[in-house]
């Protein structure tokens, strides 16, 4: 008589499980995976490997940002105020140009220089004295509605000819540009310090550049 066994609990045939049998496919098919990786996860990824998706590692975490680049970019941006239109016309009148500036009026050679005013509505009234001549030979500064209104300055020049034959004298006369003006680069930051310190030396601020 054969003897029967029976086996015991511990013993019985184990269950196999979807997951299980996910897991071993997975293996086969060459996929790599965590232990606690969920149901669907895994279902994905073996689709996306018949797909033809490439395989991207558990372990690929994307690189850490910086705390301090986290909060510069958490930063609130204060918004850009608009500027009024007269405060755009003031700020562009008033920009300040390095020029040399010679006088071509006989009348006034004898005259050192002058004092010269712009006053509208907008940027209200400008009043600048610009030297002529030597004094402006390293450069003087003037506002930008200055110099415009130096440069549309003219004067009645008046010349006077004899005729070579009958000896009469006739008047010519034309207007013509009061001014000579050269514009020249802005200070150079060694040329700034020297200046100032040429100011601190003499005890005084010279009103020239």
């Amino acid at each position: 008589m054969n003897d029967v066994v029976t086996p015991l609990d511990d013993e019985a045939p184990t269950q196999v499980t979807e997951m299980d049998m996910l897991k071993q496919r997975a293996t086969m098919m060459g996929i790599q995976f965590s232990n606690n990786i969920g149901i669907e996860t895994l279902r994905k990824k073996i689709q996306e490997k018949m797909d033809g998706v490439p395989e991207v590692p558990e372990t690929e975490t994307p690189p850490l940002v910086a705390p301090a680049v986290l909060a510069k970019e958490a930063e609130p941006v204060a918004p850009v105020k608009p500027i009024s239109l007269r405060n755009y016309l003031l700020a562009e009148a008033t920009k300040l140009i390095r020029i040399r500036i010679s006088c071509m009026d006989p009348k006034k050679q004898d005259i050192p220089g002058e004092y010269f005013t712009v006053a509208n509505e907008h940027i209200g009234t400008i009043r600048k004295y610009v030297p002529f001549g030597e004094t402006t030979d390293g450069g003087y500064h003037v506002p930008a509605c200055i110099l415009e209104m130096l440069r549309s300055r003219e004067f009645l020049h008046i010349k006077t000819e004899t005729h070579p034959v009958t000896k009469a004298i006739s008047v010519k006369t034309r207007y013509v540009r009061e001014f000579s003006i050269e514009v020249l680069p802005p200070l150079t930051p060694e040329q700034i310090r020297r200046l100032a310190a040429d100011q601190t030396s003499s005890g005084r601020l010279q009103d020239r550049d």
